[in-house]
């Protein structure tokens, strides 16, 4: 996770996000489930030895970061669906894959 941690180092969300702003859901109770679901998950993986070269987001996780993308830049968001989302669901992290770590 080092590569990682030293990305966001040299980003520009360093500056007004950790790594829980953009890695956990709202509220206690899905912030906390995601904490233990994912914490057991990286441990065992760290631990077996079993987890590819270059980390993969899993799909829920996927879906909790752009959430968190959505969320912090709703402006942006609407200006470019529209106030009711209208068409296909946009993707922050398709376009912009590095910009919380470099």
């Amino acid at each position: 996770m080092q590569e990682y941690f030293d990305g966001w180092m040299k980003s520009s969300h360093r500056l007004v996000a950790v790594c829980n702003d953009c890695h956990t859901p709202p509220g206690t109770l899905s912030k906390y489930w995601t904490k233990a679901y994912n914490g057991f998950w990286h441990s065992y993986a760290f631990t077996s030895g079993r987890f590819p070269e270059v980390l993969q987001i899993k799909a829920r996780n996927h879906e909790v970061a752009e959430g968190a993308c959505q969320k912090c830049h709703l402006e942006i968001v609407q200006a470019i669906a529209g106030p009711h989302g209208v068409g296909s669901p946009l993707s922050c992290v398709r376009c912009h894959a590095s910009v919380g770590h470099f």
